[in-house]
């Protein structure tokens, strides 16, 4: 339970419900995915194979958000660090609680 507990540490809702999730990516890796966890950094660690230019990155970080957590595409967005691996992420009209159970799946 306790490692449930510190993976949620990525994750903040807003007044407004949306889900602000802090990620850091691992651009041009050999395969795409999420990575783990830093209990530091309270920041998802996910690897794309996407390089760096022209926003392929951050196409590919919005693509393997979806898939992780079954979501539509237009219901993920990048809200902060779009030129930074570090990144804010926004997910609209879903609830938190849905989103924590699919990362404590995802990252077990």
């Amino acid at each position: 339970m306790g490692i449930d507990v510190e993976i949620y540490g990525c994750l903040q809702k807003t007044l407004s419900s949306e889900i602000l999730m802090a990620i850091h990516v691992t651009p041009g890796a050999s395969r795409s995915g999420m990575l783990g966890y830093d209990q530091w950094t309270k920041n998802l660690k996910i690897a794309v194979r996407a390089k760096t230019e022209d926003g392929r990155a951050n196409r590919a970080v919005i693509h393997v958000v979806a898939e992780l957590f079954k979501l539509p595409k237009g219901d993920i967005s990048i809200v902060a660090g779009q030129k930074s691996r570090t990144k804010k992420i926004m997910i609209s009209g879903h609830d938190i609680q849905l989103i924590k159970k699919a990362l404590a799946r995802s990252i077990s």
